[in-house]
This record gives structure tokens, sequence and C-alpha cells, in this order.
């Protein structure tokens, strides 16, 4: 039987993590919900806060809900100036990580994602979707 998703776990995800991820960021921002745990770990690794968005493009089951990302949560600090490393999950179209990206005009910016199209990819470009230890 063919297996169309991949499997990651936590010590994996760390390694992947620790390899890729540099020391030079003032802040982690997560993309909820995909993005909480990857940039949870990320920010306890390197030591720096941790800040939440929500943008919503997709449902539960990943199918589109809206022609462009929405944003629904933004932060209630300035970030300007500062370099941050915005993470979620997965990055099929860059869409979600462009709208983030948007908030943040005056701050250096880089993305990170466990699978897909990012400035840094743990785990892509993928071609299979990834099976989470709670699925």
């Amino acid at each position: 039987m063919h297996n169309d998703k991949m499997n990651i776990d936590l010590n994996t995800l760390m390694i992947k993590i620790k390899e890729k991820v540099e020391d030079k960021y003032d802040y982690v921002v997560a993309i909820e919900r995909g993005g909480i745990l990857p940039g949870y770990l990320i920010s306890r690794f390197l030591d720096i806060p941790l800040k939440t968005i929500k943008i919503k493009f997709r449902d539960d089951r990943h199918n589109r809900i809206y022609d462009n990302p929405v944003i629904e949560k933004r932060l209630n600090i300035n970030l300007n100036g500062k370099n941050i490393l915005i993470v979620d999950d997965v990055s099929n179209t860059k869409s979600t990580l462009k709208r983030a990206k948007s908030l943040f005009k005056k701050s250096k910016i880089e993305t990170l994602v466990i699978s897909g199209d990012a400035d840094h990819s743990l785990f892509g470009p993928h071609d299979k979707c990834i099976e989470w230890p709670w699925e």
C-alpha cells in the first residue's frame, strides 16, 4: 500500500531545528495553529520570545476557505527593526507566509516551515503530507 504521508517524530524535528536554525533572531512569530509547536521548540532552543498570530486560509481538512489569507489575530507589540523568524508547519503556495511578512515591513524577516516552500524548510520541499503523532 502506498503511503502518501510522512511521519515526523519530536526527536527528528529537534534534530532538524538544531541543524537549520541559527542564533540570529530576536523573536519567533508562530502562525496559529500549525506553527505553534515548531515555533515553541525553536523559541526554547534559541531562548528567545515566542509570539503568535492567526492567519486563516484553509480549514482543518486543508481545504481553501478564502481566496487570500485573512488575518484574524495580530501582535500588540512593535517589532520594527527586529530580526524575526516566522514559523508555520507547511507552506505550499507561500500565501500565508507572504501575508504574515506583510505585518512586519520594518523588520528583518526569514521564514521557516516544517515542510514546503520557505526561506528554511526542515523537510522540504515535500511531496507528501505530514502525519502528525496526534492524527
